[in-house]
């Protein structure tokens, strides 16, 4: 595992570069993605008899959504590299502070921090799996230890 973890570093520098690439389109561009996938989604709740979403639901959980990926990825980093995951709330955070300021220098696009809350809230839940997971795995690994070959 170990002399593969550069992959998660690039990966959480592409989930990082995907979140930004999305504050920096334009207005009618995100409102365009915005709806397109609330159609794609709501399209699967029809077919399945269940009511639709709005567009700005759509948003929040796109915010909530990209966040709690970006997480998942910071806490890997922080055990590969720093044996602990401290550092993912906080790199978190910047990183969705970062977002929003990104937001209002977009043309038709405004920051609130009620985004910024949203996606720290992406960030805290993805960090409560990861580490229900992390001690799920360990418990396990001390249940059932790897077997040596010799």
């Amino acid at each position: 595992m170990k002399k593969y973890r550069f992959i998660f570093v690039i990966l959480t520098i592409l989930c990082i570069a995907f979140i930004w690439n999305n504050s920096l389109a334009t207005g009618t561009e995100s409102s365009a993605f915005s709806e397109m996938v609330k159609e794609m989604i709501n399209n699967i709740l029809s077919a399945l008899g269940i009511g639709g979403f709005s567009e700005h639901f759509v948003r929040k959980l796109a915010h909530f959504t990209e966040f709690f990926c970006l997480s998942c990825l910071l806490v890997s980093d922080c055990i590969l590299y720093a044996k602990h995951m401290s550092y993912a709330p906080l790199a978190g955070l910047l990183v969705a502070v970062a977002d929003e300021t990104i937001q209002r220098f977009s043309a038709d696009r405004s920051s609130s921090v009620i985004d910024v809350w949203i996606d720290f809230s992406g960030v805290c839940v993805g960090l409560v799996i990861m580490y229900i997971a992390c001690k799920a795995v360990k418990k396990y690994r001390s249940k059932y230890p790897p077997q040596t070959t010799m």
